[in-house]
C-alpha cells in the first residue's frame, strides 16, 4: 500500500496523538497541585488561605485533541475499531504482539470479543482511513 503526502500527515497526526494520550500515562500523571505551598507562603505574606486549593486540570494541545474527538466519534459507531486505534498508536510494546495484546484488553474490558491478529490489523487500517477522511473533511470544510 502506498500512502501519500496526505496519508503521511495523517500517520504524523496519529503519532502526535500518541505523544498526547499515551495509554501507559493513564496513571502517570493526573495533574499537578497549581501553586505549591511555599507559593502559597510567598503570595499570602505568610497566611495561607481559608479557600481549599484545587489542582490544575491536565491541559493538551489542540491537534491531539481532534484526533482524540474523531477516535471518540469512532467510537459510538464501531467500538473494536476504536480499542485498536488506541492500542496500535497510544500502546507501547511492538505493534503486532504488544499492542495488539493492548486491544484484546481494551476490547474485554468494553464487553467486546476478542479478534484474531489479522483482524485487529485490518480494524486499525480502516480506522486510519476513517480518521483520514474526517481530517480531510474537515479541512475541506474550513
Amino acid at each position: 500500500m502506498q500512502i501519500g503526502i496526505f496519508g503521511a500527515y495523517v500517520r504524523a497526526e496519529l503519532e502526535h496523538w500518541d505523544r498526547a494520550f499515551a495509554l501507559h500515562r493513564d496513571c502517570d500523571y493526573l495533574g499537578h497541585q497549581s501553586k505549591s505551598l511555599l507559593a502559597l507562603l510567598i503570595d499570602y505574606k505568610g497566611d495561607i488561605p481559608g479557600k481549599v486549593q484545587g489542582y490544575k486540570p491536565l491541559e493538551s494541545d489542540c491537534r491531539p485533541q481532534m484526533i482524540e474527538d474523531i477516535v471518540t466519534c469512532i467510537n459510538r459507531d464501531h467500538l473494536a475499531m476504536a480499542c485498536a486505534l488506541r492500542a496500535y498508536y497510544c500502546g507501547q510494546g511492538r505493534k503486532k504482539v504488544e499492542r495488539f495484546e493492548t486491544a484484546i484488553l481494551l476490547m474485554f474490558n468494553c464487553g467486546q470479543r476478542a479478534v484474531s491478529n489479522r483482524q485487529y490489523l485490518s480494524l486499525v487500517e480502516l480506522g486510519f482511513q476513517r480518521v483520514s477522511g474526517r481530517l480531510e473533511g474537515g479541512a475541506l470544510a474550513a
